[in-house]
């Protein structure tokens, strides 16, 4: 009985929700996914139809809190949110930028911008986003950090992930040439 009053409420709120001026829930159009550690991150390059001209965006998922070496994972709702630019060819080279830095020696780093945000990018502020490479026994990683008061936000995500998603962006085009 207490799971069918749960759901009945649930629904109707996400239905209120979704219905309502001015909603956080945008519609976006996905153009590839990788799921990373069974689902656990997920990287996505997706654009948002609702916007007045194409805009591709990343998002690296959620981050967790802390400093450079400790990071604790406990916010479910905000994710990092990066454009890549105007159009897919645009998005691809972005992309490429942001895998070639895990050649770099560890340690460097790289400031873009960015949005931590609830949902979708249309709902925060561009903000600097730090992108470091870093060395983690035999794997090549960037750290997408934003730096705010004192504390780090961060996420890792593996070069060879970022190699995936790229491929998958790469596919994309090839299916849909009319898209750029």
């Amino acid at each position: 009985m207490m799971k069918r009053i749960a759901t009945t409420l649930l629904v109707l709120v996400w239905t209120v929700v979704a219905f309502a001026q001015g909603s956080v829930l945008k519609q976006t159009l996905e153009i590839a996914e990788v799921e990373i550690n069974d689902g656990e991150v997920s990287l996505s390059v997706f654009d948002m139809p609702e916007l007045e001209k194409h805009q591709y965006f990343l998002c690296v998922g959620t981050l967790g809190i802390g400093d450079d070496f400790v990071q604790l994972q406990f916010d479910p709702v905000f994710q990092l949110f990066l454009p890549l630019g105007e159009t897919l060819e645009e998005a691809q080279a972005k992309l490429e930028e942001f895998k070639d830095i895990a050649k770099e020696p560890s340690g460097t780093e790289i400031e873009t911008v960015g949005t931590l945000a609830l949902a979708n990018p249309s709902t925060g502020d561009l903000e600097p986003v730090y992108l470091t490479s870093r060395r983690f026994l035999f794997q090549r990683i960037i750290e997408f950090s934003v730096k705010r008061n004192g504390y780090v936000r961060a996420t890792h995500i593996g070069r060879s992930d970022l190699g995936s998603l790229i491929t998958a962006v790469k596919l994309y085009r090839k299916i849909h040439p009319n898209e750029e």
